[in-house]
């Protein structure tokens, strides 16, 4: 017979992609492969070397990123620079990624880098740059690089098997007035003794009320995460997508599935009446979160509340804010998070440097401080009219002298099989 204490140990095993079973990985010493310990331990060559292996895989064997010719390229060891052999071009470790014209050393980089991947819930800029010995300002800009990264190798292969899609709301918190409102219980009841057989009134809205609802209807925005799941029970996600919408409705729900959800693919949702159109082109389940969390059928979105919280977690203890201009990178970098949580601290760091080196110079954060960056939101537009979009986006506050304005994302066309 199975003693409590040995049904409990049971009870708390975890399985992971690799098949095995044991404690989280996080509390395992096979997470630990890649620390910031192994960094201070790297001299500045070694660190050199390491980045030339992550980009390239090798290191005689290097692609020249102006015409793109593979071979083994005339080295300046002084310089840590190539001459390629083709075009004759100059280039080095940097060139043609968002670290461009970098002004870091590598084994700065490559610290911020480890400092990123070891914060499950996110990690604030301040946190960063005592970590980086740099000023808040530079570990801004480096982690709008990484989160810009992350945005361009964001996994554009239509989700399929089984797949769980939900909204959150985020951004437009309300504010606490300067005075407190204290409720006299004689006055509360002469009201009410008064209001019997009357209309009812409204009571008038404060100065701090009407600062609430402007924040929300300018600030306020949806998150919208689509999940696809493992194959096995109790694996939980493996791949997101998430996008920014202005509210939680039919329109892009059903864009968002036409453009990621391979058709007839089984999806989970709640009772949203937003996601009653999927039923359509794909085998819908929905969960009733008023009466339970899952059916016993095992029917329920936990995966995209999982991303959620992780989301929430760090608005609400690691920024203590989010706003709209930046909600779509930060929804990114979580995103991320959530899909590489099984990984090594060392695979975790091996998916960041390809993400890194494989993305071109940095769009929205090159020069960011000497004000080229980006003018607006990203929202996920499609099939939204534009009168709408106006509406919300024109009343929201200038930045700088730059009217706030919307930039319109949709990912690339899909690979892989037809979409709906």
């Amino acid at each position: 017979m199975e003693t409590g204490l040995s049904a409990k140990r049971k009870w708390k095993k975890y399985k992971y992609a690799d098949g095995i079973k044991g404690q989280h990985i996080r509390k395992t010493a096979r997470a630990r492969d890649f620390t910031t310990w192994d960094v201070s331990e790297m001299s500045h060559e070694d660190v050199f070397w390491f980045l030339v292996e992550s980009r390239w895989g090798s290191r005689t064997e290097i692609a020249c990123p102006s015409c793109g010719t593979i071979n083994k390229h005339y080295f300046r060891r002084t310089r840590h620079q190539w001459r390629c052999k083709d075009c004759y071009a100059y280039f080095s470790l940097t060139s043609g990624t968002p670290f461009q014209d970098r002004k870091l050393p590598l084994k700065k980089m490559l610290l911020g880098m480890v400092a990123f991947i070891h914060a499950s819930n996110g990690m604030s800029h301040h946190e960063l740059a005592f970590h980086m010995k740099v000023h808040v300002k530079t570990a801004q800009a480096f982690v709008g690089k990484l989160r810009e990264s992350t945005f361009n190798d964001m996994p554009k292969v239509p989700l399929s098997g089984t797949v769980q899609i939900d909204g959150g709301y985020f951004g437009g918190r309300p504010r606490q007035g300067r005075l407190r409102r204290k409720k006299d219980r004689q006055a509360i009841a002469e009201e009410i003794n008064n209001r019997q057989g009357k209309r009812k009134q409204r009571r008038p809205r404060s100065k701090i009320d009407q600062a609430n609802e402007l924040r929300k209807k300018t600030h306020r925005r949806t998150v919208m995460v689509l999940r696809e799941l493992y194959p096995e029970p109790g694996m939980g996600a493996r791949r997101s997508i998430v996008a920014v919408c202005l509210s939680e409705n039919e329109i892009s729900a059903m864009e968002l599935a036409r453009c990621y959800v391979v058709t007839g693919t089984k999806i989970m949702t709640d009772e949203n009446a937003a996601y009653n159109c999927l039923g359509s082109k794909y085998d819908h389940d929905t969960v009733q979160h008023q009466i339970e969390f899952s059916t016993d059928t095992g029917i329920n979105d936990n995966q995209a509340e999982s991303y959620f919280s992780r989301l929430r977690r760090y608005v609400l203890g690691v920024s203590h804010r989010i706003e709209s201009k930046y909600m779509m990178d930060i929804a990114i970098e979580m995103a991320w998070r959530d899909d590489v949580r099984k990984m090594t601290e060392g695979q975790k760091l091996a998916n960041l440097a390809k993400a890194v080196f494989g993305s071109s110079l940095s769009r929205w954060w090159r020069g960011y401080w000497q004000g080229f960056n980006r003018p607006g939101e990203v929202l996920f537009a499609h099939g939204i009219p534009e009168e709408a979009i106006k509406a919300v986006v024109s009343t929201a506050p200038l930045h700088r002298s730059s009217p706030h304005v919307t930039v319109k994302f949709s990912f690339a066309k899909p690979d892989g099989p037809a979409v709906g």
